[in-house]
């Protein structure tokens, strides 16, 4: 009898070490040495998408000075499981350089046979339910500018983004779902683990087109979440976005901090893009010492009604308003009086020109691009005379008019170089804003 008592605990403890997760390791990647999967500092891979599938929960992935181009020249690597990406290191993994000399460029190739219109880095733990550990992004330069179509073709001018493909050259669609992308929901089974650790921080994220954020993080009930010292520019759509599918109490807590956030385009005439920051409303969001400049809509995009509580930030340059509530637009100077769904502690929040160090060029053809109202093109709009609108106004419904169309623009997210993005996150102004890390 001892002797089946022992071996059944021997049996049982054998199972139970089998069942453990393997050990967090650190993985290397390498553009220029990377070779095969073993992912060592002494023979790193060569991109972070070849070593996808290898990955464990907490593992810790350091990445080299480089342009990425993903695996198959996708320009898009997608995780499910919990990991720290690091970038900016010399070939050796010495030093850190992120924005200087030792730049990790995400890229891609719009003519690949790989095509995918899924983020850059696409971290979905939406369906996760194993081992929670924390999340963080660090030093990643996202350049969309080549998974990007553009009107003057693979080898021309890139001035003006074109969002669907042609066939006949094999140029693909530009991705439009988002750069940088975090979605988590319950932690581990039955949402019995840690509440979600995420932060990103000291990445930049540019020349991106998109329906979503650029730079979007969604988390889940009770989730950390910070965003810290980045630089969004020259983007389409809601540059920053704090979302969250979770409705109930304890919402995530957002503390974004010394981001700056410039130049962000409207995604079309028929959409509310075009602003700095947007978010859900059910989230505890904190945005301190930011700047959030030059949208064509709203630096603010608080249309859902979210508790925010804002302090320091600069907010300037923004075409439709500086903050929006609902479908109230308010002005920098009066946002402490009028917004409703501020916190009371809200102060000290600025709207001051800023002067941004991009080169010549690419202000030019900026000062040169069309920026459509649609409110306006709205107003000469005429209802068409047919039998479809005589039956709509017999029934009491609007009746269709001409289509709205706005005037061609020969410039639409053009390409910003990724010195010049350097150069415009290398200061603060006026001591708010990310600085070079």
């Amino acid at each position: 009898m001892l002797r089946h008592t022992v071996f059944a605990l021997a049996l049982a403890g054998l199972c139970a070490a089998t069942a453990q997760p393997a050990a967090a390791r650190d993985w290397y990647v390498s553009a220029a040495r990377g070779k095969g999967k073993k992912g060592t500092k002494e023979k790193p891979a060569k991109d972070l998408g070849n070593i996808v599938k290898k990955l464990q929960a907490g593992d810790v992935v350091h990445i080299a000075e480089g342009v990425y181009l993903g695996r198959g020249k996708s320009g898009s690597v997608t995780l499910n499981v919990p990991v720290q990406i690091i970038g900016g290191y010399s070939d050796d993994f010495s030093t850190r350089d992120p924005w200087g000399a030792h730049r990790t460029i995400f890229s891609g190739d719009n003519l690949t046979k790989n095509y995918t219109p899924n983020p850059a880095l696409y971290v979905d733990l939406s369906k996760y339910e194993e081992k929670n550990a924390p999340i963080l992004v660090d030093g990643i330069i996202f350049d969309a500018s080549g998974r990007n179509r553009y009107s003057g073709g693979p080898q021309g001018p890139r001035q003006q983004v074109i969002l669907l493909a042609n066939p006949k050259t094999g140029e693909n669609p530009s991705p439009t779902l988002g750069t940088l992308v975090i979605k988590v929901g319950r932690s581990e089974r039955f949402d019995r683990g840690p509440r979600w650790k995420i932060t990103v921080q000291n990445c930049i994220v540019m020349n991106s087109v998109t329906t979503q954020g650029c730079l979007a993080v969604s988390g889940y009930k009770g989730s950390e979440v910070t965003i810290r010292n980045n630089l969004i520019i020259n983007n389409s759509g809601i540059a920053l976005w704090a979302g969250t599918k979770f409705m109930g109490d304890g919402p995530p807590k957002f503390l974004i901090e010394n981001n700056t956030v410039l130049f962000t385009w409207r995604h079309t005439i028929n959409n509310e893009t075009g602003s700095s920051f947007g978010c859900d409303k059910n989230i505890d969001a904190t945005l301190r010492n930011n700047v959030f400049a030059v949208a064509d809509r709203y630096g603010i995009n608080n249309g859902k009604g979210a508790t925010l509580l804002l302090i320091n930030n600069n907010i300037t340059g923004n075409l439709a308003a500086d903050y929006r509530e609902g479908s109230t637009l308010i002005a920098w100077e009066d946002i402490e009086d009028e917004a409703e769904c501020l916190h009371e502690d809200s102060e000290d929040n600025v709207s001051e020109p800023i002067q941004v160090p991009v080169s010549a060029e690419w202000a030019k053809l900026y000062a040169s691009r069309v920026v459509v109202d649609r409110e306006k093109l709205e107003a000469d709009v005429k209802a068409k005379g047919t039998p479809i609108n005589d039956l709509r106004r017999l029934l009491g419904l609007s009746v269709e008019g001409t289509s709205i169309k706005g005037p061609e623009s020969p410039v639409f997210v053009h390409a910003m170089s990724v010195d010049d993005a350097c150069k415009a996150g290398a200061q603060q102004y006026g001591g708010r804003g990310c600085q070079k890390p």
